[in-house]
C-alpha cells in the first residue's frame, strides 16, 4: 500500500501524489488477462478523495479490474450544468531495463518526478486530485 503524508505546500502535495500514483504498475497490455494494477490504483484515488470528505464510487467497466472512480463536488447553483474532469490510470507497459530510473519508482531526480506516466496522465491525475482536495478543504464550489 502507498501512503501519502500531508505536505507543507500544494506543490509538495502534487509531487507526493504524482510519485505515489506512478508507483502503481498499471500497465495496460491490451489483454485483460495481463493488464494489472488499475483496480488497486483506482481505490487509492478514491481514498485520497475520501480523506477530505468526498463521497466516491468505484465502478469496473470494460473488463474485471478496469477500475473507475466517480466523485462529485456540487456547485453553488444545482440548476447549472456540470464540469466533468477525467483522466486515465493505465499506462503503456515499460521494461525497467530500458530506463535509467525504474519506470514505476516515482523517484524525484534532477527536479523532476520520473516514471511511466509522469508526462502522460499520471501527472495530470495527481494534479487533479490535489486541486479537488484543495477545493474540498477550502469549501470552494
Amino acid at each position: 500500500m502507498v501512503t501519502v503524508t500531508v505536505p507543507a505546500t500544494g506543490a509538495d502535495e502534487v509531487v507526493d501524489l504524482v510519485s505515489a500514483h506512478i508507483r502503481f504498475d498499471t500497465s495496460n497490455t491490451g489483454d485483460p488477462a495481463t493488464t494489472k494494477g488499475e483496480a488497486e490504483c483506482a481505490r487509492w484515488v478514491a481514498e485520497r478523495l475520501a480523506e477530505v470528505g468526498y463521497q466516491t464510487e468505484y465502478v469496473e467497466s470494460g473488463a474485471p479490474g478496469r477500475g473507475n472512480v466517480f466523485a462529485r463536488l456540487p456547485g453553488a447553483d444545482p440548476s447549472r450544468g456540470a464540469l466533468l474532469i477525467h483522466g486515465h490510470l493505465d499506462v503503456v507497459p515499460a521494461e525497467p531495463a530500458d530506463w535509467s530510473v525504474h519506470p514505476f519508482s516515482g523517484a524525484g531526480k534532477d527536479g523532476y518526478v520520473w516514471g511511466r506516466g509522469a508526462v502522460d496522465m499520471k501527472d495530470m491525475v495527481g494534479m487533479t486530485i490535489a486541486v479537488a482536495r484543495h477545493f474540498k478543504r477550502a469549501g470552494i464550489v
